[in-house]
């Protein structure tokens, strides 16, 4: 495993400017992507759990982006409670380095079906729904998209964790793969991963496996920057005032059923008999201030791929893709560069 770390600074020198944020996506970025934005929805791998929430819509909403002779084509797999939308500055950058992007929203996100009525709830009752459903997204729009060309994985978080299991269950889908801060397990704050599974098994048990974590609450539209994962107050307030106009993209916590994934997940992409499976390069950012999820757990995970790469970034807090310039430029010209090494080699 190669081991670097990220320090403010560099030269990549074209982010937004912070001070401009609003403006630059309002007047620039939004009407641009706007502009070439192919949208869908994709019909979920398997029936949920139970039923629908009432008015839930149809499917698995996705963004396509694409691009005349692109380097090659970014899927993008997100993060616990966040959406299409909170991508849209990061797929500029993708698209000003000549990548196409592809994403969608996992279930119970964004614009895409939930089951649940409660729309600050994220619920799943099993994360495996997850990466059937990014792999009939890669293979149904990403790879017809990409025609051929290098295709790459950006997972950040929740994401994360599925785009490894992804990487182990289908080795041989892309080139290259970009791990941003994974959930390979999660902080609970002290308290063992057994006993908060055990909670989450009573829960279940008794019939309220649909109801939200203790531990977690509702939607805040004040939410206080000093808390949030982002590193930049700019990028924070954006977002959160778009997140204020609707309530597609209120997710704020999980159901006790997502609580024993999410710590069974992480457990099971990190087994050894597991993670020597992946034969994809990747590259695994870890934010040197996160609070959600486990380090050790990301290098354990880096460190059995044969082709594993860490790179610590320094200053940034989880949503590193979401810090201020002095970070995000540093760590955009390492993300880069290593897109640009392209195709990986494949036995022949």
């Amino acid at each position: 495993m190669r081991k670097t770390e990220i320090t403010a600074g560099g030269n990549f020198g074209r982010c937004l400017p912070e001070v401009q944020l609003k403006q630059e996506m309002t007047e620039t970025v939004e009407p641009f992507l706007k502009e070439i934005r192919q949208e869908g929805r994709m019909a979920e791998t398997e029936p949920a759990s139970g039923t629908y929430a009432p008015g839930s819509p149809f499917g698995l909403y996705y963004e396509l982006y694409p691009q005349k002779n692109a380097k090659g084509t970014i899927v993008i797999s997100f993060g616990f409670t966040e959406s299409c939308l909170k991508y849209h500055e990061l797929i500029w950058y993708f698209y000003r380095e000549g990548y196409q992007a592809a994403i969608i929203d996992h279930r119970g996100h964004g614009k895409s079906l939930r089951e649940v009525e409660d729309s600050s709830l994220v619920h799943v009752d099993r994360f495996s729904r997850y990466v059937k459903e990014l792999h009939k997204f890669v293979h149904e729009l990403a790879m017809p998209m990409a025609q051929g060309g290098p295709l790459f994985l950006f997972a950040h978080s929740m994401g994360g964790c599925v785009g490894a299991i992804y990487l182990e269950q289908y080795p041989d889908d892309f080139d290259r793969a970009i791990l941003n801060a994974p959930m390979l397990g999660l902080n609970l704050g002290g308290c063992p991963p057994w006993a908060a599974r055990i909670l989450c098994d009573m829960k279940i048990a008794v019939g309220k496996g649909k109801e939200r974590l203790f531990t977690q609450a509702p939607f805040d539209p004040q939410e206080p920057f000093e808390g949030c994962a982002a590193g930049s107050l700019a990028r924070h307030l954006y977002y959160l005032e778009l997140r204020r106009a609707d309530a597609s993209y209120q997710t704020s916590s999980a159901t006790y059923y997502w609580g024993r994934e999410a710590i069974n997940s992480g457990k099971f992409a990190i087994q050894p008999s597991l993670a020597g499976r992946v034969r994809t390069p990747v590259l695994l950012f870890q934010a040197q201030l996160d609070t959600l999820v486990s380090p050790k757990a990301q290098e354990i995970f880096v460190s059995r791929i044969p082709e594993g790469r860490l790179a610590v970034v320094k200053g940034a807090r989880h949503e590193i893709y979401r810090s201020s310039n002095d970070i995000l430029e540093p760590y955009l010209e390492e993300l880069f560069g290593f897109l640009a090494e392209g195709r990986r080699e494949r036995p022949v």
